[in-house]
């Protein structure tokens, strides 16, 4: 009996950090593959409207909340959604409901910047950051913490941060 469990226990001890390190792996990419719909999202959005999703109809200020419907719902010509097609609500959806959540702190919020240079969210307050001005769109987390989903590469924590050089739209 004691040299079953001591057996248990040494197979116990070589899994255990491999099952664990594939989890990790796992949610890295599915945030990796997150990032890639929504930039795609955002990408054919801007070439049926002319301009990137997240400004307001009404007066043109960046909102999270308008960046979150042009892409999951139906949008006419002036970004203006409706969840229903109909005419002119002809473009889109982009993306379907309900929009991601950001892994690390289970958030769906897009805090929306007018151009890279604007102040960021505090951090842990939103999931996610989009740049109108260039179409940017980034998960809201520092470098730490996407370490607990498994990101340990720092060029790729920059790109899904999109913070410094490393900033990618695509």
């Amino acid at each position: 009996m004691v040299m079953v469990v001591t057996i248990i226990g040494i197979i116990a001890s070589i899994a255990v950090p491999r099952i664990s390190g594939a989890a990790a792996a796992s949610r890295s990419n599915a945030l990796e593959a997150t990032l890639a719909n929504v930039r795609k999202a955002i990408d054919v959005y801007y070439a049926e409207h002319g301009r990137y999703p997240g400004y307001d109809p009404a007066n043109g200020a960046p909102d999270g909340t308008k960046f979150v419907d042009q892409l999951l719902l139906y949008s006419d010509e002036g970004g203006r959604t409706n969840a229903t097609p109909s005419p002119p609500y002809i473009y889109g959806p982009y993306l379907r409901a309900p929009f991601p959540r950001n892994p690390t702190n289970n958030l769906q919020t897009v805090y929306v910047k007018a151009t890279p240079a604007a102040a960021d969210p505090a951090e842990g307050s939103v999931g996610w950051v989009a740049v109108l001005s260039h179409g940017y769109f980034a998960i809201s987390a520092s470098a730490t913490v996407l370490e607990t989903v498994g990101v340990k590469d720092v060029q790729l924590k920059d790109v899904l941060r999109c913070v410094g050089t490393a900033i990618s739209g695509t």
